[in-house]
């Protein structure tokens, strides 16, 4: 989701430099007239503005630390926006020691996937200073559809979590509903519309047959539910749903 991110910011006509460990989605940006960093270093020295936009937390963690990390380059006022998934946990230990280096961290989830950067789209559930959001809004509308402030770091962070955890229980409907009606023989594509046109209509649900349940979702869902239950435990909230559901998802294909 990176590079259709940094592509929306361009086109907008922002000032942009960027860096990836990838040369090829640097070299599109850097064709749309973005600068090119060779270090995540650089990327602070030079901004006032970094989105973090990288797969795992352990990736964040590379971004931000060591000799040539953001936090290495960075300046008072600096605002790191970390749209990749991490628990509000590391995401509030996060902005306390960026706090250290005069950098405020805005916990800026996304939900929308890669269509919905392009389509511009995107729901942005936030976590972090109100001033701080008005300063990066202009940047998230480039792809925002909505633009959500949940309260402090660590709650974009912990409704993206609960948000997911419910994603995962309407995939693991889908995924069983249509195996029902496969080993019956029923017409999966009318039985798609079906889907679409009744009380089990669901955004996942909706484009289940040509869409998620044309992929592997036994990993999909497993770091966000174990982060679920995590949080469960620590608000003493019972969340057997999403115990079974990731129990379930692992052992899940359509056409098994």
């Amino acid at each position: 989701m990176g590079l259709p991110f940094a592509t929306n910011i361009a086109n907008a006509g922002f000032d942009l430099i960027v860096y990836d460990i990838r040369p090829e989605p640097v070299d599109e940006l850097v064709e749309l007239g973005a600068k090119a960093a060779s270090l995540a270093r650089e990327v602070a020295e030079y901004a006032d503005i970094v989105d973090i936009a990288v797969q795992h937390e352990e990736d964040v963690e590379a971004v931000l630390h060591g000799p040539d990390g953001l936090l290495a380059g960075a300046h008072p006022g600096l605002i790191a926006a970390i749209h990749s998934s991490v628990h509000p946990v590391n995401m509030q230990r996060i902005a306390a020691e960026a706090k250290e280096h005069g950098v405020d961290v805005l916990d800026a989830q996304m939900s929308g996937a890669a269509r919905g950067v392009e389509a511009h789209s995107l729901c942005f559930m936030v976590g972090g200073d109100p001033a701080v959001l008005e300063k990066c809004r202009p940047v998230l509308e480039t792809t925002a559809g909505s633009i959500y402030l949940l309260g402090d770091v660590g709650m974009g962070a912990a409704t993206k979590i609960a948000q997911n955890t419910m994603t995962a229980m309407h995939l693991l409907s889908a995924i069983e509903g249509f195996r029902l009606a496969e080993k019956a023989g029923v017409d999966l594509d009318v039985f798609q519309e079906v889907v679409r046109t009744s009380f089990a209509q669901s955004q996942v649900a909706d484009t289940y047959l040509h869409g998620r349940g044309t992929r592997d979702a036994s990993w999909v869902y497993y770091h966000v539910l174990r982060d679920a239950l995590d949080l469960g435990h620590a608000y003493d909230v019972p969340l057997p749903g999403a115990a079974a559901c990731m129990q379930a998802l692992a052992h899940s294909r359509r056409k098994s």
